[in-house]
């Protein structure tokens, strides 16, 4: 029996024989390979080599078993990235397989899908222009409170609150109005990118079907 001794593989495998063919003696052998890459085998592992990828055979000199070496903290944290993407991957595929079927069960026909987005263009488009007609009354009237304000300022009158509270909050309708007209125009634009985008994609889902 050759227990605590680092064989070569062709020693290993000649004593695995001996123990196969005597019982008492039969044991697993540990096969690695140190530092000049040679590859040796025994019944223990030496500690200077304990953290390398380690193979255990049986009595007839066949791998059942592989000890992986361990992982260094960048393996581990290179791993754990790795599985993260993969998990956003997922999810990603996941999310647009659910888009796919809700373009595909919304629409039928290419008309479809422009109508639908042409609705909601026109929405946001109506939207803009009552906000703007809304502005240009906001303005008239601003003019209005400032011609009274220069009246009374030509009499020698100290404008009232009234006045100015006005003028102020004319002011600020005027400013949110402007502020919503940008937003909408922004929202157009996003729309007009998503329709391009989904209208590809329906193609693209479409052609897909009808080749298979």
């Amino acid at each position: 029996m050759i227990t605590g001794y680092r064989l070569p593989v062709s020693l290993c495998f000649a004593a695995l024989i001996l123990a196969q063919a005597n019982p008492a003696t039969a044991a697993r052998y540990k096969c690695w390979t140190n530092d000049q890459g040679v590859r040796e085998c025994g019944q223990s592992v030496p500690p200077e080599y304990s953290q390398q990828r380690i193979e255990i055979l049986n009595e007839q000199g066949v791998v059942i078993e592989v000890e992986e070496p361990a992982r260094t903290p960048e393996q581990l944290e290179a791993e754990k990235q790795a599985a993260e993407q993969r998990r956003v991957e997922e999810q990603q595929k996941a999310e647009q397989q659910r888009r796919d079927r809700v373009l595909l069960n919304t629409f039928t026909t290419e008309r479809d899908l422009k109508l639908f987005y042409q609705d909601r263009t026109d929405a946001i488009q109506s939207r803009i222009n009552l906000t703007r007609a809304s502005n240009d009354a906001l303005r008239e009237k601003l003019r209005d409170l400032q011609k009274q304000a220069a009246n009374q300022e030509r009499r020698g009158q100290a404008l009232s609150e009234n006045l100015l509270d006005q003028m102020e909050q004319v002011k600020r309708q005027i400013a949110n109005n402007k502020k919503l007209m940008a937003e909408k125009a922004q929202e157009l634009e996003t729309l007009e990118q998503q329709f391009e985008a989904e209208l590809e994609r329906f193609r693209k889902l479409k052609s897909s079907r009808s080749s298979r």
